[in-house]
């Protein structure tokens, strides 16, 4: 439940609602790192399960910024991750 809190920069809907606080109180978010993955798979993945297309893909909102840098630092992470061997 958490973790679904704070999906897809969240936090600035509930800051545009007066709800901020009352969202990090009740739902904090203990691991940023996962709601990136969070973010980034809502970015990258269309209604219908499948790669977004222009025409299914997420619109622009005042949390673009935000979005990008998540998605930005899940990228970072799988580009630091080291491969294990099979």
């Amino acid at each position: 439940m958490r973790l679904v809190a704070h999906h897809s920069c969240a936090w600035m809907e509930a800051e545009a609602c007066g709800l901020r606080e009352k969202l990090k109180d009740e739902f904090p978010c203990e691991a940023p790192e996962l709601a990136d993955a969070l973010c980034f798979s809502d970015m990258n993945t269309a209604p219908v399960g499948a790669p977004p297309t222009p025409w299914t893909g997420w619109t622009r909102s005042p949390g673009e910024p935000e979005i990008l840098l998540s998605c930005a630092r899940v990228h970072e992470r799988l580009a630091a991750a080291k491969r294990q061997p099979m």
